[in-house]
């Protein structure tokens, strides 16, 4: 496998350098930061809405049964059909659409984190909920006790999940057209439709090549060592 990594990673180095120039490269660094810090942002609104709510419905199993497969209808559903609405609203307000597209990249990748949550709070043990209740641990200490480090495991693979599927979702997130209105905000995934559109191959394979670096990056330097920490410390059972 290592073998055949470095072989393709050579033809894609091979490939790339015919018609791209370092200034090209750099270029494409600096849309994919834009495209992570979307991504980031993002991912951090989505978890303070999720979390909470995830828990609350997980630890009520009457309202798991009902919204886990809503979660899993709504992660499966094309999140691109609702992209005409977005852009309608974008323009009639005159809205900045570096800003306002950005919600469309994690439309279709929230449900993961929401679902993934819930999971995690249905596997609490009923026992440590019953000392919970005896022990009286309520309120903030409840969260930060019981419930958050419970969820953990479970909410970081979500939110790799939901991660990784906004990486691929910027590509038609970054760049939506409704009719006559184009919109595009400025990240490496409005670069790859744009490149694709233009037919430059070299430059796709280029764009395609920097999101998969940034995905690996993140995934090796943050996702991986927090899911390990967090089933280490906080796995139950």
């Amino acid at each position: 496998m290592g073998a055949f990594g470095a072989v393709a990673v050579w033809q894609i180095v091979v490939f790339v350098t015919q018609d791209i120039t370092l200034s090209d490269v750099a270029t494409t660094l600096l849309l994919g930061l834009a495209t992570l810090s979307r991504i980031v942002v993002l991912i951090a609104l989505a978890s303070i809405v999720w979390v909470p709510i995830g828990i609350w419905v997980g630890t009520r199993p009457h309202f798991a049964n009902v919204v886990q497969p809503i979660a899993q209808f709504l992660a499966a559903f094309p999140a691109n059909v609702l992209f005409p609405i977005a852009v309608s609203l974008i323009v009639a307000f005159k809205l900045n659409p570096d800003i306002w597209l950005s919600p469309l990249m994690i439309l279709g990748t929230q449900w993961y984190i929401l679902f993934n949550v819930v999971a995690g709070a249905i596997a609490i043990p009923t026992e440590l909920r019953a000392a919970g209740t005896n022990f009286r641990v309520r309120g903030w200490l409840w969260w930060r006790r019981i419930a958050i480090p419970a969820v953990l495991p479970y909410y970081v693979t979500g939110a790799i999940t939901a991660s990784g599927g906004s990486w691929n979702a910027s590509i038609v997130a970054e760049v939506a057209s409704w009719g006559d209105e184009h919109l595009q905000a400025k990240g490496l995934g409005a670069y790859i439709a744009q490149q694709t559109d233009a037919g430059d191959f070299h430059r796709i394979v280029l764009g395609i090549a920097v999101m998969s670096f940034f995905v690996v990056l993140i995934n090796r330097t943050f996702w991986r060592p927090l899911y390990l920490y967090a089933e280490r410390k906080f796995r139950l059972g």
